[in-house]
């Protein structure tokens, strides 16, 4: 009884699409093609990916002449074979069906089974089908990724199921990936930000969109008008943790679902970064890098790792370095510091109306916490542009030698098992952290290969002793006469990097001696006269929430430069 019902959703989405297309000027197909108009190899898919499907078939089409293109299906069920196969250019020999799930043990995944099915039943079974998976795990898919689909639709004999975007060393089913390929328009901009998570700097960055926005259209008679784009990446810390927020901006509109690999303008917001992260490898060539620190122009040499430096001097990078903490005075919160920066080095407006407009929204962001925030914020806006300092790059750090730390990362590395995948009864916590878990806080994780890990996704206990990130500005010292041993600071530590200790004589003695000198004869009596007591902070753990200083009723614990 329903039957009739479904039969019509088709037309009646469509005749909704109309009204949508009056009020937005936007129109959607149920099934719409962007390629190629002859094009013999088609790509189907459907939601985000069909954007970069579709930017790099028409970019294939237009600049290297291949007759390729795709099918963006924007309605499953009821599946409408007439809509489909309308839009299908008559030209077609072979299709490449992508879906973002894995049906385990099936025949293929859902998308791929519809459009195999109705080529069979609809008399074009001349047409080659094939079937991959892309973008699970929250996996890129990116141009380079879309064009070895299309590479792999052109073979003699294309490779009937497959993946992309992993390195599947067990099964063999991932497509080779070549190097990045850039379909965005000429003349696009884009940017890097590393930040802290709770420093502001995606706050900041949400801001600055808004302001290129208006800025723009302010000077739309130069012919400035401009399209955004911006996407804010997190990790699982959130406050505590990387962010990377990635902007584009030009003159023509954008549409690139993807993060930016290829960078203008990069900041590096926390010094530590730079050891724990290859950000580098993301500049361009002339791009500018900017990094939040209190080194000199002579501590460059020794902070910047080699592989670093290389990366700076073979791109003709322009480096820049500032110490936004000491100039905002507002410990972590650099936010608005970087952000004025950001607008005098990459000219993306003009730089005294960029100020004009990050006063106005520092008085409606924090107009809230008083007149003194709001004060010490401008302040540190208009004492932005005196820290920056210009660092040069020494053509000499081009041919810098990393083979030691190429060789270290080698001795290190776990050779991951082949064959038969097994379940361990135990699994090495430190072999984990190796091979799992250090490349995943370096943000290498989505290189790793599939032979990496275990059926089921089983993960050790005691790990986090092996990740340390040394996030903090300032960590907590404490003053052992004044402490009064109540252990409230231990017990409110979210981190658990302020822990007490209970040592007896023999166990002290093998201390090191800096620790002896910290600890004192235990409070409580009875059993405890026996023991030495010593509250001890770990640095590299500690993220310098404050939370310890202010619960401690001794005033035991106060702040200090964690370089220090």
């Amino acid at each position: 009884a329903g039957n009739t019902f479904y039969d019509g959703l088709a037309d009646l989405f469509e005749e909704k699409g109309k009204l949508v297309q009056e009020k937005t000027g936007l129109h959607f197909a149920l099934y719409g093609y962007e390629g190629h108009p002859e094009a013999k190899h088609v790509i189907v898919v459907m939601g985000s990916a069909a954007v970069t499907c579709g930017e790099t078939a028409s970019f294939l089409a237009k600049h290297k002449g291949q007759r390729v293109g795709v099918l963006k299906v924007r309605l499953f069920r009821p599946w409408d074979s007439s809509r489909f196969l309308a839009a299908l250019p008559t030209t077609t020999e072979r299709i490449c069906v992508l879906d973002r799930t894995k049906e385990q043990g099936s025949q293929g995944e859902p998308l791929l089974l519809e459009v195999a099915s109705m080529l069979h039943s609809s008399a074009h079974s001349e047409i080659v089908v094939i079937g991959g998976r892309y973008g699970l795990g929250s996996k890129e898919f990116t141009p380079n990724m879309v064009l070895s689909i299309y590479e792999n639709l052109a073979q003699e004999s294309p490779k009937p199921r497959f993946t992309v975007g992993i390195e599947d060393d067990v099964t063999h089913l991932s497509l080779p990936v070549g190097p990045w390929l850039n379909v965005l328009p000429e003349g696009t901009t884009e940017c890097m930000f590393y930040g802290l998570g709770s420093d502001g700097t995606v706050g900041a960055n949400k801001s600055a969109v808004k302001m290129i926005a208006m800025g723009t259209e302010l000077h739309a008679q130069a012919k400035t008008s401009s399209a955004f784009l911006a996407y804010f990446e997190y990790d699982a810390k959130k406050s505590g943790g990387v962010t990377i927020s990635h902007l584009r901006f030009g003159p023509k509109p954008i549409h690139a679902p993807y993060n930016v690999r290829a960078a203008d303008y990069m900041a590096i917001h926390k010094p530590s970064y730079v050891h724990n992260y290859d950000m580098t490898r993301y500049l361009k060539q002339n791009a500018v890098c900017v990094i939040n620190c209190s080194w000199d122009v002579s501590d460059l040499e020794k902070q910047l790792p080699a592989k670093m430096r290389r990366d700076l001097a073979e791109k003709k990078a322009k480096l820049y370095i500032i110490d936004a903490t000491k100039i905002a005075g507002l410990g972590k919160r650099i936010n608005m510091i970087m952000q004025t920066v950001f607008f005098k080095l990459s000219a993306v407006m003009p730089y005294e109306e960029a100020v004009e407009m990050l006063k106005k929204s520092i008085k409606k962001m924090y107009g809230k916490k008083g007149d003194k925030v709001v004060k010490m914020n401008i302040d540190g806006v208009d004492a932005s542009i005196e820290g920056i300092v210009e660092c040069e790059v020494p053509a000499a750090w081009a041919s810098l030698a990393i083979d030691k730390e190429a060789s270290d990362s080698k001795g290190n590395k776990v050779a991951y098992g082949k064959g038969p995948r097994m379940f361990p009864e135990v699994q090495n916590a430190s072999q984990f952290a190796n091979q799992v878990q250090a490349p995943c806080n370096n943000l290498d994780g989505n290189s790793l290969p599939v032979s990496a890990f275990v059926p089921g996704g089983r993960v050790p206990c005691g790990t986090s002793q092996y990740e340390k990130r040394g996030i903090a500005i300032q960590v907590p010292k404490v003053d052992m006469d004044k402490c009064t041993q109540c252990n409230k600071c231990s017990l409110i530590c979210p981190h658990a990097a302020v822990r007490p200790f209970l040592m007896t004589t023999q166990e002290l003695g093998k201390a090191p001696a800096t620790f002896k000198e910290g600890s004192r004869a235990a409070i409580g009596g009875g059993v405890l006269d026996n023991y030495q007591y010593r509250i001890q902070v770990s640095p590299w753990d500690c993220t310098g929430c404050e939370l310890c200083v202010r619960i401690c009723p001794a005033d035991a614990l106060t702040l200090g430069p964690a370089e220090k």
